[in-house]
């Protein structure tokens, strides 16, 4: 009887931050979330990889989303540079964290910012003639 392939699990980027689930849990006295570690010294539990690889596939995906935004901006607004198009994306991405529609940390924030950079980078060098088009 056949089987099927396995599909391949997605890496999480090395970079992608893993951070700290902090928590707490409420009442008359409220009880933080802490792990105890092997030395006796309590701390933040860890996101679980299932948790951490579901944040990533979002934060990725996101990313790719940025991507076409960003090339969409820059053929519509060729006189605004990288710089400016990148700052705005970045202030819209605090923006929607802060008011609760995207969930990401600052430090994943950062890594979106970070990431599409690099995205973008990579795109203008494997296609150098995309900034003169239309």
């Amino acid at each position: 009887m056949p089987t099927q392939p396995e599909t391949p699990k997605p890496e999480i980027h090395p970079d992608f931050p893993t951070g700290r689930s902090p928590g707490a849990i409420g009442g008359a006295q409220p009880k933080l979330l802490l792990n105890r570690r092997a030395d006796g010294m309590y701390e933040s539990p860890q996101r679980s990889p299932e948790e951490l690889l579901h944040r990533y596939t979002i934060a990725d995906d996101i990313v790719g989303q940025l991507v076409s935004y960003f090339q969409r901006k820059k053929r519509e607004f060729p006189e605004w540079s990288d710089e400016k198009n990148l700052e705005r994306i970045r202030l819209a991405l605090i923006k929607k964290a802060a008011e609760g529609k995207w969930t990401f940390t600052v430090e994943e924030q950062d890594w979106i910012m970070a990431r599409l950079h690099e995205r973008c980078h990579e795109t203008q060098t494997n296609n150098p003639m995309e900034s003169r088009q239309e």
